[in-house]
């Protein structure tokens, strides 16, 4: 396929305009009656946005890994496995507002909900993320390596659908889910804002409620780092934290850029605490409802917030010679205490005060969830050493 449909959903939904690849170039054009934006980076005008490579907008949920190994199992024979091909078998169903169709087709309806919460949750087949994979994997526009699938599930009653993301692990990170639901749990007891999370009754599935979803059951717009770094996927940690901190100035709203910083600085110390190598630019980004009519050169009015934080994990269990994701002065050495406040101070803006109170928050989190680390490791054998030695790095301090 060689070109595509792109729609913006929402409380409207609209033709934006068209993507297409010729001879390995890509090129993206508005539709002259387009009303608002596909992306913070790339304002409404006339001419397109011609690239060597696929424009990052369009790379951001992109299947990864064992995702798009089922994807492709399932539908290159008969449509091809390019990357624009892949687009518009995903069609909706993507995290955020784009949203793609054949040239000329009308937008497939997004997946069907005939599972519940509880369904999920209390399930005791070993087998039910694969399952889930082939049944879903068609419907699940989300990057990451781990896999995971998109999936819609019946509320309460009359009450309407809940939008997941379903995650399980590999052979080489056994019991993740654990480790994720640790390292969540912390995350939201040290005041950052989380997603609803829950762990299934056997531990093999993590459920993390959508926060690209808004309280009105409408998609709202999300841009990760990389996308709002020019960056592709697979330059994901090719960054600095540094760099990090001017992308919240340049596009989070000017009134929340202050608390955002904090939110930041307090992320990446607790990211430092529990050995969180992943911490790359596609686990941060930007959360906005529309970005109607931004045009070049405009400021968009509509509300830009940090979005919640998601994908914390402690990949040092597994890989004891893993390093930070991004860089920090130059290294992505583990920082001592100096290097993280001078990075506090100086790029934040934070004051030592504030820099107290996230250590204090931080440390508070950690404590506060240690009896939720030892229980899970009585509860799931397997997960016992992995448990052991994530207690023995949250519990060690910066020197």
């Amino acid at each position: 396929m060689n070109e595509v449909d792109v729609y913006t959903v929402g409380e409207s939904t609209q033709l934006s305009g068209w993507l297409s690849a010729r001879n390995g170039n890509y090129s993206f054009s508005y539709h002259d009656k387009a009303t608002e934006a596909l992306s913070l980076t790339m304002p409404t005008r006339r001419e397109s946005y011609p690239q060597a490579h696929l424009h990052p907008i369009f790379q951001m949920n992109l299947p990864e890994g064992a995702l798009r190994e089922a994807i492709e199992r399932m539908t290159a024979k008969q449509y091809g496995s390019d990357d624009l091909t892949l687009l518009t078998i995903l069609g909706r169903n993507q995290i955020g507002r784009a949203a793609y169709a054949p040239p000329g087709q009308a937008l497939a309806p997004s997946g069907d909900h005939e599972l519940s919460l509880q369904q999920i949750l209390g399930n005791q087949n070993a087998q039910l993320f694969g399952s889930l994979l082939q049944r879903y994997a068609k419907s699940s526009g989300v990057a990451g390596v781990q896999p995971k699938v998109l999936i819609e599930v019946k509320g309460h009653l009359t009450l309407p659908v809940e939008h997941y993301i379903i995650k399980s692990w590999g052979d080489d990170y056994p019991h993740l889910a654990c480790n994720e639901f640790v390292c969540m749990s912390i995350a939201r007891d040290a005041g950052l804002e989380v997603p609803l999370f829950y762990l299934s009754d056997n531990a093999k599935l993590l459920l993390s409620r959508r926060f690209d979803i808004s309280e009105q059951h409408e998609p709202l717009g999300f841009e990760d780092f990389c996308v709002l770094q020019a960056k592709g996927t697979r330059q994901k940690y090719d960054s600095t934290l540094e760099a990090c901190t001017h992308t919240i100035r340049q596009y989070v709203s000017p009134s929340l850029v202050t608390t955002a910083l904090y939110d930041f600085y307090k992320l990446t110390l607790l990211n430092i605490r529990l050995r969180n190598g992943d911490a790359h630019l596609k686990n941060s980004g930007v959360t906005y409802k529309n970005l109607q009519g931004l045009a070049l050169g405009e400021v968009p009015a509509m509300e830009r917030r940090l979005a919640p934080i998601f994908d914390v994990v402690s990949t040092v269990p597994y890989l004891p010679n893993d390093t930070m994701a991004l860089s920090l002065t130059g290294t992505k050495r583990w920082p001592k205490a100096k290097v993280l406040h001078r990075f506090g101070l100086n790029h934040c803006q934070l004051s030592k005060q504030q820099l107290e109170q996230a250590a204090e928050e931080v440390d508070f989190a950690i404590n506060q969830n240690l009896p939720l680390l030892e229980s899970l490791s009585q509860q799931h054998a397997g997960f016992a050493a992995i448990a052991e030695r994530m207690h023995a790095l949250f519990i060690q301090k910066p020197a």
